[in-house]
């Protein structure tokens, strides 16, 4: 989507950009998290799994002027997973 919109709307002066995170602790993942949640953290190359805190770098830049010329990307904040 984000290849997609970036040229149409870069016309306009919009930046589109994606962050795509991991697998994060949530109400929603609890469950798979109680059951399988050793198996996940051994296909996470970082050892761990995401929070508020790995996100909020990527955020800051793309609402910044450090941004201006990023567009059309989708960045995976997932700890390495989708590098293996």
């Amino acid at each position: 989507m984000t290849y997609a919109l970036a040229p149409e709307w870069g016309r306009y002066n919009v930046n589109v950009n994606a962050i795509c995170p991991g697998f994060f602790p949530s109400k929603m993942t609890k469950g798979v998290l109680a059951q399988h949640g050793d198996e996940l953290l051994k296909r996470i190359p970082n050892q761990r799994f995401g929070d508020d805190e790995d996100l909020k770098g990527l955020c800051v830049l793309f609402a910044s002027d450090a941004a201006r010329h990023i567009t059309g990307q989708a960045v995976a904040v997932d700890g390495g997973v989708s590098s293996v």
